[in-house]
């Protein structure tokens, strides 16, 4: 099985670096990961979170390989990068193709994922695509973001390697209401849900005001947001949600999403709840030394 290339340097001798990628998608790791993101894709499907082509994953998988073979990448010809990312120096991403829809991700991962791999001067990127896809693709318009995120995420030696977005219909409603426009505002009130949220989310969320999406303004306020917070919700728009593993990014989604829904139930029953009192969330984090 033979990957296909983005070659911007017709003069680049590819067959090196063929040799060495033609089983990349065959290594029992990445086998692992793309059966994790089929599960996970199907999830967002299923919840109505990913509309279309809504939606995007990406997974840091550098330690999958040795130094010696992440080396054998810098034969690759590369696209420049608007920006320089330092902390992404060498570093391997699994990154779900632009255009592509959670339902058949869910179905084939291996027809809508690409790795892109950052090149030894932090200013290029370099695509590899599975055989199999029957298209050429290029990751997800919010690359930017990603990139920005995983950056972070390296620099801090967090062990933190997946990044999930979708739009998540509860937290998107939430954010139509002003009350909610800012991190305090979100956090108190999906704290005030349920006991889980307080329990599992103790840090809290982030919040970034309307941005246009995939622009590195949106990347570089929900980067800081990350440094902080497990998810960053997205003034209209929804959520994003970093994990040890695209599972662990999904639950962030789903925990805050239970409670959101929980209030918007509330509302539409009538029910202006007050939801846990300050006084039973200070002792719900006492109690867990939160």
């Amino acid at each position: 099985m033979k990957p296909k290339y983005i070659n911007v340097d017709l003069k680049v001798n590819l067959d090196p670096l063929i040799s060495f990628t033609q089983d990349v998608f065959q290594k029992k790791e990445i086998k692992n990961l793309t059966e994790e993101l089929s599960r996970v894709a199907g999830y967002l499907w299923e919840r109505r979170w990913s509309e279309r082509n809504a939606g995007n994953i990406s997974v840091n998988i550098t330690s999958f390989f040795t130094d010696k073979e992440l080396g054998k990448f810098s034969a690759s010809p590369f696209l420049p990068l608007p920006r320089e990312y330092a902390g992404l120096k060498r570093q391997l991403l699994l990154v779900s193709a632009a255009g592509s829809r959670m339902r058949d991700i869910a179905r084939d991962p291996l027809e809508d994922i690409c790795l892109v791999y950052i090149s030894d001067s932090s200013t290029a990127y370099h695509i590899i695509v599975p055989e199999k896809a029957a298209k050429d693709l290029r990751p997800t318009s919010e690359l930017p973001t990603h990139l920005a995120v995983h950056e972070m995420l390296c620099l801090k030696k967090s062990p933190e390697k997946a990044l999930v977005h979708s739009h998540v219909t509860e937290l998107i409603a939430l954010t139509h209401n002003s009350r909610f426009n800012s991190a305090d505002a979100l956090t108190n009130i999906l704290w005030k849900m349920h006991p889980e949220t307080v329990m599992l989310q103790p840090r809290g969320y982030g919040f970034v005001p309307f941005t246009i999406p995939g622009t590195e303004k949106i990347a570089n306020l929900t980067s800081r947001c990350f440094e902080h917070n497990p998810v960053v919700i997205w003034e209209k728009h929804g959520a994003m949600a970093i994990g040890k593993t695209v599972s662990d990014a999904f639950d962030e989604l789903d925990l805050a999403a239970k409670a959101a829904g929980i209030y918007l139930s509330c509302s539409r029953s009538g029910i202006e709840t007050p939801g846990l009192t300050d006084a039973e969330i200070r002792e719900i984090r006492q109690h867990y030394g939160l």
